[in-house]
């Protein structure tokens, strides 16, 4: 368990980053223009290149030692805003320099969070799955949602390079952390033909295994509808905070920060519900309360109905996570678990751009609470799909209890 404490110290460090990030550089991209269009173009840059190099990086994770993966991206996220300082300090940044850092930025990303995922299960036993990923879910929501936003609000008012300077240390430090992993993290190399052939064919093996996988393939379809579901109405929470709710900028982050507290619920209770319920039982319970949650808000104006159904929603956003994870982490091939988890992320990526349009033109259309009633109806049709196929849950929780391979289950 030595390497797990690395491993949740550098998902620390990362995610305490990635909150400074969050705020300190659209504060920095406000400083050179006012244009709304511009602003959002930050986003597209951050999302289509996760969405054109995920599959690659998810063979990547397959091919090569996972640690090394992990220290590397620390390394080149700490030399990406050590650059990003140097630029700030000399007054020459620029749009187009901003675009390209988030375009990095969420490549690298997605390689650290992959890798991160796929080695968790090679340094934690199965049965402390569960408790891992809720540890490492739980102190995602305090650094990034609590710890991170707040200290990128305040650097950045001290002086406009600093956010940037300390994610240069804080990503250095995530690097360091990895560095000292101590496990074996490379896996044999799949014997294929040339180098071209071997790529292609490794992306279609994990396409074809996770669509195989009546269990991952189930957990998949889930999570890019639930990414749809969710993306409707936070694409636009913003403007639904204002005019719905009446919240200036100021009360607009109490109600994250209020919401939040619901993610840190979600990551204590998720462990001992499942011990409980079962995997099923839990996920069926935690997309019903996403469900709920968003219904509720859906015909209702009262900002304190809303602050705790959000809470809700993320507290049951939060519990489907670690489920979704542990399960992945237990069914999937460790051979496979780099190509099988980017088939994942390629569709919630996919989902979450859908739902970010769909939310706009709902929004427009029909209001600012109708998009919360579809996207509640998102929940649903989640709900369903596992229950359609809890059969084969049940049979891979009686495998799991059992303690049977993933290969006799």
């Amino acid at each position: 368990m030595d390497d797990y404490r690395k491993i949740w110290a550098g998902n620390a460090s990362s995610n305490l980053a990635d909150g400074v990030t969050f705020v300190s550089l659209p504060l920095l991209a406000a400083t050179l223009t006012e244009d709304p269009v511009a602003i959002a173009g930050l986003s597209i840059a951050y999302t289509l290149p996760r969405l054109l190099s995920v599959l690659g990086i998810g063979v990547l994770v397959d091919r090569v030692d996972r640690r090394k993966l992990l220290y590397g991206a620390g390394f080149s996220r700490g030399a990406l805003f050590a650059v990003l300082t140097l630029v700030v300090l000399s007054d020459t940044t620029t749009l187009t320099v901003l675009y390209m850092v988030y375009a990095v930025m969420g490549v690298i990303e997605t390689l650290a969070d992959s890798a991160a995922v796929a080695i968790l299960p090679q340094a934690v036993p199965a049965e402390r799955l569960d408790r891992a990923n809720a540890q490492i879910a739980g102190t995602q929501v305090v650094v990034d949602e609590f710890v991170g936003p707040p200290l990128g609000g305040f650097l950045f008012g001290l002086a406009a390079f600093a956010p940037s300077l300390l994610n240069t240390c804080v990503f250095l430090l995530a690097a360091l952390a990895y560095v000292r992993l101590r496990g074996a993290y490379r896996l044999p190399e799949p014997q294929h033909g040339g180098e071209r052939q071997r790529f292609v064919r490794q992306v279609r093996e994990g396409a074809a295994w996770a669509w195989s996988n009546v269990v991952v393939r189930t957990l998949i379809a889930i999570g890019g509808l639930a990414s749809v579901g969710y993306m409707i109405p936070f694409s636009y929470l913003v403007l639904y905070a204002e005019e719905v709710l009446g919240l200036d900028s100021t009360g607009y982050g109490l109600l994250l920060s209020a919401s939040a507290v619901g993610g840190l619920l979600g990551s204590v209770v998720a462990a001992p519900v499942r011990r409980r319920i079962g995997y099923s039982g839990t996920v069926i319970g935690a997309l019903l309360v996403g469900a709920m949650s968003f219904a509720v808000i859906a015909v209702s104006d009262s900002v304190w109905v809303v602050g705790f159904f959000l809470a809700a929603y993320i507290g049951h956003a939060v519990v489907w996570n670690v489920m979704a994870a542990s399960i992945r982490q237990k069914v999937t091939p460790a051979a496979m678990m780099g190509r099988v988890g980017s088939v994942g992320r390629l569709v919630g990526i996919g989902g979450l751009s859908a739902g970010a349009g769909l939310g706009g033109v709902l929004a427009a259309r029909w209001g600012f609470q109708t998009p919360f009633a579809v996207a509640a109806g998102c929940f649903v049709l989640c709900a369903l799909l596992m229950v359609a196929a809890i059969a084969h849950f049940r049979a891979f929780e009686h495998a799991d209890e059992s303690g049977v391979g993933e290969e006799e289950a």
